[in-house]
């Protein structure tokens, strides 16, 4: 992974990265018949840390109960303050050992799940001022396998909205990672993420993911615009199942969330949803759907115009 740059410049284009991807031409005819319970995690995370991952253990364990063998916590799930710059004091390296990834090390070999935290910020050795928005991912050793910076920042001023310059205290990434979960390709993203559909074609299209996740903090006001037709896109278009577990509700008198954790099929069905409340959604993924999907409608090898 590279580290950020000291001056702020404009981010290089993303590098692929897959781990055991397999290109499209071939992945309509490799084996589909895994299947995957999966657990997507809705809270109200706050600047109370010690709070926030106590939330993350009850639903954790809940979705663990439920069957999941992956659980996804939303973006933001350690910490969501007032400020952009606020959670610099709580940022961790994701190999260390701070009360971040030590809970969610614990959570992983607790419950023997995967577990992928959806967006905390990873600190920068060389940028006090900024930090990563990562996504992780603790297989049921407790092994970090994987991580994802988040490629788009969230820039918006909305008259009567959103106002908000993830920028101030973020540093892009500049990497697509698609994760090798229990032996199936899963596409990582975060949040703002969801605007750009060429990051999810080159996921799936160039490195063989069946999944895509979709960890967020959706604003109030873009989530009841945009959040559901966003995510049914990227299923469709892409053939892919979708697991969005996001954040609701007012964390504080600046910040407000749609929350409707959902899971989508390749067909754009949305199997599992929860509006409101804390709570975890389950729901079991399998590659039958994607291979019929993919198969009854080949939009993905009709697709002339990408290189």
């Amino acid at each position: 992974m590279r580290r950020a740059p000291k001056v702020r410049a404009a981010p290089a284009p993303p590098r692929a990265i897959s781990i055991g991807w397999t290109p499209i031409s071939t992945c309509y005819h490799v084996d589909m018949t895994w299947e995957l319970r999966v657990g997507a995690v809705q809270m109200r995370s706050t600047e109370d840390l010690a709070a926030n991952l106590a939330t993350c253990r009850t639903l954790t364990a809940q979705a663990a109960a439920e069957g999941a063998r992956l659980v996804v916590l939303p973006e933001c799930f350690s910490f969501l303050g007032r400020g952009e710059g606020d959670k610099l004091a709580i940022a961790e390296t994701m190999d260390g050992s701070g009360p971040i990834m030590s809970t969610l090390r614990e959570l992983a070999t607790q419950h023997g799940v995967w577990i992928v935290g959806g967006g905390t910020p990873e600190r920068i050795a060389d940028d006090p001022k900024r930090t990563y928005n990562t996504a992780v991912v603790v297989d049921p050793a407790g092994t970090v396998t994987a991580r994802y910076r988040k490629i788009h920042l969230f820039e918006v001023d909305i008259p009567g909205g959103a106002c908000m310059r993830e920028s101030d205290a973020t540093a892009p990434g500049n990497e697509l990672v698609v994760a090798e979960i229990a032996g199936i390709k899963v596409g990582l993203s975060i949040c703002y993420d969801l605007r750009f559909p060429e990051l999810y074609r080159a996921l799936v299209k160039q490195h063989g993911a069946q999944i895509l996740l979709v960890p967020a903090a959706f604003t109030a006001h873009t989530g009841a615009a945009h959040w559901h037709l966003l995510l049914r896109a990227r299923a469709v278009e892409d053939q892919a199942w979708v697991v969005a577990a996001a954040q609701w509700g007012r964390h504080n008198e600046k910040r407000e969330s749609y929350g409707h954790t959902l899971i989508s099929d390749p067909w754009g069905t949305v199997v599992a949803e929860r509006a409101e409340g804390d709570g975890v959604i389950v729901a079991t993924l399998d590659g039958a759907t994607v291979d019929k999907r993919r198969m009854q409608l080949p939009a993905l090898r009709h697709a002339v115009l990408w290189k």
